[in-house]
């Protein structure tokens, strides 16, 4: 999930010692359905048909994608409160994009890409309670995230949509309004995640002109103001691979979840933010775990089973950080969240 991790902590350390935080999943991609339950997955519940949930950072709201439109297959927003005290609502039409997609940590915000299913589309912020928008830029996007303090937020963009790879650039902008400021000039930078500690994680798309059919991605850090630039990793990736993109950052900083990716292949791997350290999750990657999300303490990766093949047996699990046996939240589950 593409939102601050330290806003969970502050969260979580506000509810009663007995509480649960809340996982969200959806069952059944044919006819697909949004389901809620704990965060270790007892007391699971039906919410409604839908798929892509995303928990708000207090747990109280779910976002989701229905089809709006039968004839045109148009994705819409959905938002229900996780308890079902109320009946889901459309928050917007055409939602285009559930990875580039950000809670604000007051929850009262969504940050994500809005608009037709061919040429340009908007970054916007939705106003949870009321469905106000306001847009923040046009063109072609890939990530957003908040600070943790909720008045900025850092996305990718390139001005000219369906180019690949993409020639985009990572900005900075204040919820409050203002001209956005450009962090990154070298049109490679894409998928920022805002951590904790003030620093900023996001893919560099390197050696271009050595590869056959398309660059790799290196994470790379840096700070709010676009300084301090690092290479993070150094990894190996086949020719039809794409490489690490940020998940997910620990509370304090010190643990980083990341998705190689590529043709065919999608699996978690732990990143160390200090070293450029990074491992799979599972010796079996090619049919092992999807990262979704890390626990604000760091200490358990939100995954799906069964890789990417849609057709494959899935389940719901949460793995130790540090490597260990799963543990099996919700079967014949997948598309994850939690706001633990």
């Amino acid at each position: 999930m593409r939102r601050s991790i330290l806003a969970c902590a502050v969260a979580m350390a506000a509810l009663p010692a007995s509480a649960h935080a809340t996982l969200v999943y959806s069952k059944n991609p044919n006819h697909s359905s949004v389901w809620v339950a704990n965060d270790d997955g007892s007391n699971p519940r039906r919410l409604a048909s839908g798929s892509a949930p995303k928990i708000s950072p207090d747990g109280r709201t779910v976002a989701y994608m229905v089809v709006g439109n039968p004839k045109t297959y148009r994705p819409d927003l959905m938002v229900a409160p996780a308890d079902g005290s109320a009946p889901p609502r459309l928050l917007t039409k055409g939602w285009r994009d559930s990875f580039t997609f950000a809670w604000s940590p007051d929850s009262k915000t969504i940050a994500t890409i809005l608009g037709p299913e061919l040429g340009a589309k908007r970054l916007a912020l939705v106003d949870v309670a009321t469905g106000a928008q306001r847009t923040l830029a046009r063109g072609a996007f890939a990530g957003v995230s908040f600070s943790p303090a909720g008045d900025q937020l850092v996305y990718a963009r390139d001005p000219k949509p369906d180019r690949f790879p993409p020639h985009s650039n990572v900005f900075r902008a204040a919820i409050a309004g203002g001209a956005p400021v450009r962090l990154t000039h070298d049109h490679v930078s894409l998928s920022p995640l805002w951590g904790p500690t003030g620093r900023i994680v996001y893919v560099r798309l390197v050696d271009a002109k050595r590869r056959r059919f398309a660059p790799k991605n290196e994470l790379y850090l840096m700070t709010p103001d676009g300084t301090g630039v690092r290479r993070l990793t150094t990894t190996r990736v086949g020719q039809l691979l794409q490489g690490l993109t940020p998940t997910a950052w620990s509370g304090d900083g010190t643990r980083l979840l990341a998705e190689f990716g590529g043709q065919d292949t999608s699996f978690a791997e732990t990143v160390d933010p200090a070293t450029g350290a990074h491992r799979p999750v599972t010796k079996r990657v090619e049919n092992g775990f999807i990262g979704a999300d890390l626990s604000a303490d760091g200490s358990t990766i939100l995954a799906t089973t069964g890789g990417y093949e849609p057709s494959a047996r899935h389940d719901v699990v949460a793995v130790p950080y540090g490597g260990g046996r799963p543990t099996v939240l919700a079967r014949n589950a997948l598309e994850p969240d939690w706001n633990r």
